[in-house]
């Protein structure tokens, strides 16, 4: 009798299930991307630019921009040649060349610059003329340094190429001035139409390598 009730209790008893901890699953940890810092460029950069303006015509060069975005450098050159006059017997020629260093501050950060530059320009002027059957040609050489400040705005896309404008004014700090008769010829020296002939290249020399000038550009660029 005892063991049939020990069997049937032991039937009787139930299993308890075994308890199961959730563990809760969380997300996996996922890295941020810093968001891009239009501040500056990534880098700083490397450019070559060409352009068209006054007083130099032609103008180009090599620039360094910082990454910064707040400054650059630039070494610029330009020139031109100009014929105003060609007839039988009368032939004028004008051609400038200048050599510059130049530095701009955005002070914003911007597109906005402030810009000075410091150089030296070479102006040539002459005129060719025949007096008493012979061919002569007076020519003048002014040499000078000039600076230039000027305001502009300069546009980088991310492309690399670039764009930009500037206004500002030419002023000679100093000068040198050579005048070449062309003749030793008294005859000629003396002649009234060989004088203003002279004169009138000197005129233009002086305008050009003299007088403070209108500075006015258009630039496109590419930068890397």
């Amino acid at each position: 009798m005892t063991a049939l009730l020990l069997t049937t209790s032991a039937f009787a008893q139930e299993t308890k299930p075994e308890a199961t901890t959730a563990t809760p699953t969380t997300p996996e940890a996922t890295e941020e991307t810093p968001s891009a810092d239009h501040s500056q460029w990534p880098r700083s950069l490397w450019g070559v630019y060409g352009g068209l303006g006054l007083p130099h015509g032609l103008n180009g060069g090599i620039e360094f921009l910082d990454q910064s975005k707040a400054w650059s450098v630039a070494i610029d050159v330009g020139g031109f040649s100009f014929k105003p006059k060609d007839e039988e017997n009368d032939k004028e020629e004008i051609s400038l060349g200048s050599f510059a260093i130049e530095g701009r501050y955005h002070p914003f950060t911007s597109s906005f610059y402030i810009a000075g530059a410091l150089g030296t320009q070479g102006v040539e002027a002459k005129k060719t003329a025949t007096y008493s059957g012979q061919s002569v040609t007076p020519k003048v050489k002014i040499g000078n340094t000039f600076v230039t400040p000027k305001v502009g705005w300069f546009w980088q896309f991310n492309s690399g190429l670039n764009f930009g404008v500037e206004l500002g004014a030419q002023i000679p700090l100093s000068k040198k001035v050579d005048v070449e008769d062309g003749t030793t010829d008294p005859v000629i020296i003396n002649d009234p139409e060989y004088i203003s002939n002279k004169q009138d290249v000197v005129d233009i020399a002086e305008k050009l390598g003299e007088q403070v000038l209108p500075h006015a550009a258009v630039r496109i660029g590419y930068a890397f």
